[in-house]
């Protein structure tokens, strides 16, 4: 699933429209360098956004320290602002068109078979985000380490049920819906409620809600750390602008609102 400006649109092969300006189960995720550097471009006031994977924090209970919020309606998983709040999206082969000094890299199914051959930065990006999207219409997903091609293995996804990408398990991304945590602060699939994200214009245009749900993890994602699916890198550069203190938010769990979410 990633990274900047013109108003562009993912319509490809079933793809919705998606405005801007210009995902992980098990797979190797980036270090947070450079999402780190445009969050603070942007957000100059903001400490360093990656604190939080170099402290040993420790995971909030919510039946020690924290009451349910009754106007929130659920149970708050660390103090004010006490997640770090991170984005992913799709890596998108159209953006390292014009890498044609990159150094030509194959890709491979777990099982040998030859996918394609791509610039080394879109394969970097792949590798990165997880999920992404080929010229031709396809989406593809790590499938881990083998011995083929650069090392690491992807499959093709069934566009009909997995769209943007795969989760956890067989979880498909949503589009501003899907977050990547850490199961064990979080369980696969529990829905959560953001009110930094409430009522908040989205890059399609829609009014979000404040609920998220847990579709993903990630090697980089460790106890309160949350990743953010926005499909492209262009949407991640407005949201950017349109939060006013992105990087850090409060999420509660068991709020009824975002029962809807809820997968049993």
């Amino acid at each position: 699933m990633r990274r900047p400006l013109v108003v562009v649109s993912v319509a490809t092969a079933g793809l919705f429209a998606v405005a801007s300006q210009s995902a992980r189960a098990d797979r190797p995720r980036r270090t947070d360098a450079v999402k780190d550097r445009a969050v603070s471009a942007l957000h100059p006031d903001l400490k360093e956004v990656s604190k939080l994977t170099k402290e040993a924090l420790l995971v909030s209970d919510k039946r020690a320290s924290m009451g349910k919020n009754k106007l929130v309606g659920g149970y708050p998983l660390a103090d004010d602002k006490g997640f770090a709040l991170r984005f992913y999206w799709l890596a998108m082969q159209d953006r390292h068109d014009d890498d044609y000094d990159d150094e030509q890299e194959d890709i491979y199914t777990e099982d040998g078979f030859y996918l394609g051959t791509f610039a080394d930065s879109f394969v970097h990006a792949l590798r990165l985000e997880g999920s992404g999207l080929l010229n031709d219409g396809r989406v593809i997903n790590y499938a881990g380490r083998c011995r083929y091609g650069v090392g690491t293995c992807f499959h093709e996804l069934d566009k009909s049920t997995h769209p943007y990408g795969r989760g956890a398990g067989r979880r498909p991304l949503i589009p501003f819906k899907s977050v990547a945590i850490d199961p064990r602060v979080v369980p696969i699939g529990e829905p959560l409620y953001i009110p930094e994200l409430d009522g908040l214009r989205m890059p399609d245009g829609s009014i979000h809600d404040g609920c998220v749900r847990a579709d993903d993890t990630g090697g980089g994602i460790k106890k309160h750390k949350m990743d953010f699916f926005v499909v492209t890198y262009g949407n991640f550069r407005y949201l950017l602008r349109e939060m006013t203190d992105a990087g850090w938010i409060t999420p509660y769990i068991e709020d009824p609102r975002c029962d809807y979410l809820r997968q049993r």
